[in-house]
């Protein structure tokens, strides 16, 4: 059971301190309207179209992905006040503790299948 939380606790520090590197954009600096260094180099200059089909997919899927997060969340709380309030009954135990597990699973495979489509979106 450490273990269980200990892990659950890493995944949670991780997920958490990625959207941190993900919102930092070292082009912005480099190719500012401030004399930026790299202003005429091909990496500044490139006109990228974005496909209005591809971003509502991406709005989308993070929408969706935000909301079942939100419900694993709320789940893992309910089945953690179920376990602790079972008071002994191996029952209520056994049900808390799958409930518990199944919900943590869905939160890893709802974050995993998310980079995924992005990862695909990004591609396209």
């Amino acid at each position: 059971m450490k273990r269980l939380i200990l892990s659950f606790t890493a995944l949670l520090c991780l997920l958490v301190s990625t959207p941190v590197y993900a919102a930092y954009n070292p082009l912005a600096t480099a190719c500012g309207a401030n004399n930026g260094a790299a202003q005429g180099s091909t990496a500044c200059s490139s006109s990228t179209t974005t496909n209005p089909v591809t971003n509502v997919l991406k709005n989308v899927s993070l929408f969706l992905a935000f909301v079942a997060g939100i419900v694993a969340v709320i789940i893992i709380i309910f089945s953690g006040f179920q376990y602790m309030t079972a008071a002994g009954d191996a029952q209520k135990l056994s049900r808390a503790r799958s409930s518990l597990i199944g919900a943590i699973v869905g939160l890893v495979l709802i974050a995993s299948a998310e980079t995924i489509v992005i990862f695909v979106i990004s591609r396209l």
